[in-house]
């Protein structure tokens, strides 16, 4: 049974990249549409797009029918926006705009770059704050991998063990190319908070920003102990 959630939550919610991008495609669409419909739209992976979807769903926000098929095939799974949902989706120049303020307050504070870890750190540890904790590494990591994806970075998992994890895109990129020591300070300490918050034997030990114009890297290590 769905459950509407409040309006804090609600924005919590879209304020994800991928689940913002999803609740608009189905807006704007005249039919019901499945899975494979919204990942080829969004250009996303199927079991990316169904995390995020059972997460509007459990909010009330979207609607799950099933359309039954000629012949002895499976029930296709569709969604629709929920009806007489009202929801502001987030402005996204205002979204900018904040972020640019909160980058140059943060700048003119001593040793900028550790302050801007600490606050992505917090950041980090209330998105996993109501998840399991002692996490295994590749639970963790896979863990990691679905957050960044929810927020915006659109990253790839690792093929190895020890392999960084490749984001394709950043939600604040030209922000974070005027002040990377900012932008991806709190970055990384997102990516340390939620491993923290995890209780992973995992650090985020790097990110390697812009190796590419469209590519960063994030390197984990096993955490040292001793």
């Amino acid at each position: 049974m769905q459950t509407m959630t409040q309006p804090t939550e609600r924005h919590r919610l879209l304020g994800g990249f991928t689940r913002a991008r999803l609740l608009g495609a189905l807006r704007q669409s005249e039919r019901p549409l499945g899975v494979s419909d919204l990942a080829a739209l969004l250009d996303r992976h199927p079991n990316s797009v169904r995390e995020q979807l059972d997460q509007l769903i459990a909010a009330g926000l979207v609607t799950s029918t099933t359309q039954h098929t000629a012949g002895r095939g499976r029930p296709r799974h569709s969604y629709v926006v929920t009806p007489a949902v009202e929801v502001d989706e987030p402005d996204g120049h205002a979204y900018q705009a904040l972020a640019r303020a909160l980058t140059e307050q943060l700048a003119h504070v001593p040793d900028a770059r550790a302050a801007a870890i600490d606050a992505g750190k917090r950041w980090g540890r209330g998105l996993v704050a109501d998840q399991p904790a002692a996490l295994d590494a590749a639970q963790a990591t896979g863990r990691l991998i679905d957050l960044l994806d929810g927020v915006g970075f659109e990253p790839d998992q690792p093929g190895q063990p020890g392999d960084p994890i490749r984001l394709h895109h950043c939600p604040f990129g030209r922000l974070a190319r005027e002040r990377q020591d900012i932008v991806c300070g709190v970055h990384l300490g997102l990516m340390r908070g939620v491993l923290d918050g995890l209780g992973a034997s995992l650090e985020a030990v790097a990110l390697e920003p812009f190796v590419t114009p469209d590519l960063c890297l994030a390197r984990l290590a096993v955490e040292a102990h001793g």
